[in-house]
Formats: C-alpha cells, structure tokens, sequence
C-alpha cells in the first residue's frame, strides 16, 4: 500500500503543476506578436476657433453592418504619459444603415513641444509602448511592435497659421472660370513652400501634386486643389469667392478653409 501511495505522489504533483500552468496561461495577457491587425489608428490636429487639439483617430480593419458603430474607448493621462484603451465594437441602439468601419477619436488635447510617453492596451493583449515627440512642425508616434493594429501616419506634419486649403470643383466647360479664379486668388495670396507629407487635411506628394481626402471633398464634379498662404484682409476672399458664386454659381464650386477653422 505504501508503495503504491509512494508512486501516486509524484503523479499527483505533477497533474497540479500542470494545472497552475494552464491557469496561468489563461490569465496572463496574450504575448503573441503575431495576433492579427485589428484597429488602424491615425493622427490628426483639429484646427477650430483658433485652437489646435491632437486626436489620435482609431477605427476597425474589418468593416461592420451599420456606418454608426462605435469603438469602447477611453483615455487617460499622468504627467508626460497618455494611456489608451480600446476595445471592441459596440453595436449602436438604431442602426444607421450601410457598410462602415466602427470608429473612435482620442482627444489628447492641447499638447506642449515635448516628448510623451504612450501606452496603447487592447482587451488582454500586452500593450504596446512607444514615444509620441511633439514640435512646432509635426507630431512623431514611435511604437516599433504595435500588436492588435496598425499606424496610418506615424508622422503627421502641422499646418502652418496663415493658410488656406481646399479645391474648385468645375464643369468641363468652366476650366476659363477656374483659370481666371486662380489668377485673382493670386493676387490677394501667395505661393506657400511647403515640406511634402501627411498634415491629415491634406495630404502634400513629393511630385507636388496636392491630396485630398474624400471626406473632405463634397463635390462630383472634377476638382483643382488649392492651397495658399493668405495675410490679406479677410473680407478680400470672402468678396472673391461670394463674386464667383454668384456668377457662376451653376458651373464652379468653392470650398475653403484655413487655420483658424473658418470654411468659406
């Protein structure tokens, strides 16, 4: 008997380490690094009412069945540290019908130069750290292992004050109306040297060529972009747009912005 007793002991030990190894496993965060791309976040600097905010910008991969699903999310910070948590899509109480990503903006607000620590958790998956650097021309997010997502821009350049942007859209038989809109523009504005990249409103390319989100262009009409540094009075490109709308209202559409947060 005490042999067998003896012979049990052993086997018994074995099966409760097994076991604790198990609930170890189940508790721990997941570490695979490999896990699949689920959210992609971006970076954007809102610029409303002559106030600057920074949003990081995150939403699903996999589109889902409503355009108005959202993302759980919350953000925290300490001193020189921002936490962000994310997690999963959450299904709206009415459905706004279409095919959509679920959606979720992270406002850091109004961010000093500096370098700022970064912590980006996802349900149990272990977090992944990076650096967000901070100056009077950019935002810089580092994070050299992010799991569970992916960055759009990891450099987003910012608009400098005293700009204009936006587009003319036209029909095929207005192109003298926009030629003479940009000769007359050219008159109350000037020519801005820009460093080619990401500034989330526009997107400048290294052939020069400017880029537009769809979101943010509102017309199906084919379209010229503009981008301008103004200094002028104000009311001078308020008076030259209303002057083109009015005639030639039918034929040309105008849409402007500038660092202040005004549309014209």
């Amino acid at each position: 008997m005490l042999a067998y007793v003896s012979k049990m002991v052993p086997l018994l030990c074995l099966l409760l380490v097994m076991q604790a190894c198990n609930t170890d496993k189940t508790e721990a965060p997941v570490l695979d690094t490999e896990i699949a791309k689920e959210y992609e976040l971006d970076l954007w600097e809102t610029l409303d009412n002559n106030t600057r905010t920074f949003q990081i910008r995150a939403n699903t991969i996999q589109s889902q069945d409503c355009l108005n699903y959202y993302i759980e999310s919350s953000i925290s910070r300490k001193g020189s540290s921002f936490e962000i948590n994310l997690g999963k899509p959450q299904i709206p109480s009415v459905c706004e019908r279409g095919i959509g990503t679920a959606k979720s903006t992270l406002d850091l607000g109004t961010i000093s130069n500096g370098t700022y620590n970064l912590t980006i958790k996802l349900g149990q998956i272990v977090p992944s750290t990076g650096r967000l650097l901070v100056s009077n021309g950019s935002f810089y997010l580092s994070i050299l292992n992010p799991i569970g997502f992916r960055i759009t821009h990891n450099n987003l350049l910012r608009v400098p004050d005293n700009t204009i942007w936006g587009y003319i859209g036209y029909d095929a038989n207005a192109l003298p109306v926009v030629t003479q809109f940009f000769t007359d523009l050219a008159g109350i504005s000037q020519i801005i040297d820009l460093p080619k990249g990401y500034y989330g409103h526009f997107n400048l390319l290294e052939s020069g060529a400017i880029e537009l989100g769809n979101a943010q262009v509102s017309t199906d009409r084919p379209i010229q972009p503009i981008l301008r540094r103004f200094q002028a009075n104000e009311k001078d490109l308020e008076k030259l747009i209303q002057t083109y709308r009015e005639k030639h209202g039918q034929s040309v559409f105008i849409r402007l912005r500038n660092t202040a947060g005004k549309e014209y």
